[in-house]
């Protein structure tokens, strides 16, 4: 603990065995894995215009894995699966840094006392309701693998965001009417049966001129904006034999030494050394290089690399696979598609907007014979050659065959009287008749007795997003150097 606690003595008997079967060990997290000298790059992003190095980000990353194994003690399957995802790891840490600077500027601080209260408290270091000191250590050395003090300064960053995440939500508030609302949305259901006027349906009949895409074409020109792309040069070095790679990295680095000093004459300094040279595709900052093994890593890397100057080893991972020497070629400007790259994507955009509109006239014009005749939806569908479906009990948080998301015809149906015929409601495939063959409506009864539990459960929802929101605007201020998926 922290200094004075440490000199504090609890003689208590403790479970070693139980502790070791029910405590699982994370002492290997992989977050050492990533640091100055494993990385190309030497900073994450920046952060009200201020960078981000990476041994920073890697202490994020170990604050996040404490803060959950604090959280998720009791949930070993859980926490094992949170700290495997590492793309997920890495946002949290990014997230977890973007409040750890607001919350300092501020002054938002967490005292010694503080530290010690909370881990004092914590279920996990104590038997019954006595903090355990052998315990304690026991933990942190065999499951975290770390001594005290720096686990006590992983608790302190912990505890100061979580200050900082209170401070965000603590205005928020539910009304009895906004839980009656959420309360129907998720318990209020209807079966339904409804036939969809497909725009596909009217999509090949639809004719599209040239004339029409040029036009589409000069009036949305920022669709078709295309960012900064890269063509690599790279030289393989494959080991696919058990044993190879050792020797296929010799020769690689051999190949290097003369490769990196002859940037602008990699590709003629290469073939003298009898090396075939190849060429990517060009790629952009978000998308994968497709020709090499670890194409992740090289789109990462090639972000950094100056043109015809900066030569460089990917060494694979795997003892089965591909090691390369890479060098960026050329770096393509951004700019926009030309007309004839899109025309055929634009072509389809027009097709299926119009399609939508025959679809839509049909379907209207269905639904006024059927009103001034009084049909049924199945004589309807007999009628026009429909496909006629039914629905089990469905709320509006369902999917739905041929529709998609069942939000807009479920609150359709709820507002229909039983057997009544609804209007067109546009969907992803065109537009739904439907017609209401149950309804389910809330016990209002029952929610009153339900309701401060059922608060509460918005109230946590509602707090989350609150927290969202706020990440998602302080995003504006931040920015990334690297692909988090990808570190």
């Amino acid at each position: 603990m922290l200094t004075l606690l440490r000199k504090k003595k609890i003689a208590k008997k403790v479970l070693w065995g139980l502790a070791v079967i029910i405590i699982p060990a994370f002492v290997l997290w992989g977050a050492g894995s990533l640091s100055k000298r494993s990385t190309p790059f030497k900073y994450i992003g920046t952060i009200d215009g201020k960078k981000v190095p990476v041994d920073e980000f890697v202490e994020s990353i170990k604050d996040v894995q404490v803060g959950l194994f604090l959280s998720y003690f009791n949930q070993s399957e859980v926490l094992d699966k949170i700290q495997k995802d590492r793309p997920l790891l890495n946002r949290l840490a990014w997230e977890n840094l973007m409040i750890k600077r607001t919350a300092g500027k501020d002054k938002i601080t967490v005292s010694n006392r503080e530290v010690v209260g909370f881990i004092t408290r914590h279920p996990l270091f104590s038997r019954g309701t006595v903090f355990d000191d052998k315990l304690y250590n026991y933990i942190l050395k065999n499951s975290l693998g770390m001594i005290p003090r720096v686990f006590e300064e992983n608790v302190r960053n912990f505890l100061v965001n979580a200050k900082f995440k209170e401070a965000i939500i603590k205005n928020v508030t539910v009304s009895d009417e906004e839980a009656l609302k959420s309360y129907k949305n998720e318990l209020e259901k209807v079966k339904l049966s409804y036939a969809v006027i497909d725009k596909d349906f009217f999509r090949e009949n639809v004719e599209v001129s040239e004339s029409e895409i040029t036009f589409f074409y000069e009036k949305n020109k920022e669709l078709f904006a295309e960012p900064e792309k890269t063509v690599l040069q790279y030289v393989a070095f494959p080991h696919k034999e058990e044993g190879a790679k050792e020797r296929v990295l010799s020769d690689l680095k051999a190949s290097y030494e003369k490769l990196r000093r002859r940037g602008r004459d990699f590709e003629k300094t290469a073939k003298h050394l009898n090396l075939e040279v190849r060429e990517t595709s060009p790629f952009s900052r978000d998308e994968i290089v497709s020709e090499l093994e670890n194409a992740g890593e090289a789109s990462i890397l090639s972000s950094r690399l100056r043109p015809l100057v900066d030569v460089i080893p990917l060494i694979s991972e795997n003892d089965i696979g591909t090691s390369y020497i890479i060098m960026v070629k050329e770096k393509l400007p951004p700019g926009i598609k030309s007309r004839e790259l899109v025309s055929t994507y634009i072509k389809d955009i027009l097709k299926d907007e119009e399609a939508k509109v025959l679809a839509r006239r049909e379907a209207e014009n269905i639904y006024r014979a059927a009103e001034d005749k009084n049909m049924s939806l199945k004589k309807i569908a007999d009628k026009y050659n429909l496909e006629l479906r039914r629905t089990g009990f469905i709320s509006r948080y369902d999917y739905v065959e041929g529709v998609g998301e069942a939000h807009k015809i479920v609150e359709s149906a709820l507002k229909l009287e039983v057997g009544a015929l609804s209007s067109p409601i546009e969907v992803r495939k065109g537009f739904a008749l439907i017609e209401p063959t149950e309804i389910e409506f809330i016990d209002v009864e029952k929610f009153e007795s339900e309701k401060e539990n059922y608060k509460n459960k918005v109230l946590t929802i509602k707090k989350m997003k609150a927290l969202e929101n706020w990440i998602k605007n302080e995003k504006v201020s931040s920015s990334l150097a690297v692909d988090l998926n990808r570190i």
